[in-house]
Formats: structure tokens, C-alpha cells, sequence
């Protein structure tokens, strides 16, 4: 029976360092998968509908990496989606990654050709 991670099922024959080694890989996946494909609505909801300290259980935060507040306002900043699909495809995930690249690099070249016929807002 396959894991719900898309990993590898640990043999409960096979010596637990074996065992203990697939299931790194597949806590790696797993987390790899979450942030390349990780949803940031709810952190976007974080700068413009202040949230009462209860609230903020309930929100996937997931993908957030870091929160500054300052005189400003408020920055966040999320994991790398890119950096994750790549390590996502050297674990040996790259079949589900695959649509994730193509629609990156069909955004990518939407800006670029967007900034170089005088859409420099995109940028």
C-alpha cells in the first residue's frame, strides 16, 4: 500500500536503519512537496485582516519562512518554491513536479514579455 506522500512503503523486514533512512526521504518529500505546491492565502490574509491570537491556529502558514513587523508595516517572506521542486526532483519526486515547473517557467516568460512591451509594472 503506498504511502499518502507518494513514497515508499517501509518493509517491516528490512533492518531499521533501512527503515529509518525511507522514512527521511519520505518526511523529505512529503515537506518538499508541501512547499512547491504550499497555498499562501491565508499569510496574505495576515497583511490586510489583523487576526486575534486564537485565530492563528487555524491558519496554513506552511509556506511562510519569515515575519517582520517594523514602522512600515509588516514583511513576509515564503520558502522557495523553485529550491523545493529542485530538491523535490533529486529525491526522486520528479514526476509530480513536473507541472510546477512548466507553469513557472510559463509565468516567467509572461513577465518578461510583459516588461518588454512597456508593462515595466510587472516586473
Amino acid at each position: 500500500m503506498p504511502l499518502p506522500c507518494g513514497g515508499l512503503q517501509a518493509d517491516k523486514k528490512q533492518p531499521a536503519e533501512t527503515r529509518e533512512k525511507m522514512d527521511t526521504r519520505n518526511e523529505a518529500l512529503r515537506v518538499c512537496r508541501k512547499l512547491a505546491r504550499g497555498r499562501i492565502n491565508d499569510a496574505v490574509r495576515l497583511l490586510f485582516e489583523p487576526q486575534e491570537p486564537e485565530c492563528l491556529k487555524k491558519l496554513d502558514l506552511y509556506c511562510v519562512a519569515e515575519v517582520k513587523r517594523n514602522d512600515k508595516g509588516v514583511e513576509i517572506k515564503f520558502a522557495d518554491r523553485l529550491k523545493a521542486a529542485q530538491m523535490l526532483a533529486q529525491l526522486g519526486g520528479e514526476d509530480s513536479v513536473q507541472p510546477l515547473f512548466a507553469a513557472l517557467n510559463q509565468s516567467a516568460q509572461a513577465v518578461k514579455e510583459t516588461a518588454q512591451y512597456g508593462g515595466a509594472d510587472a516586473v
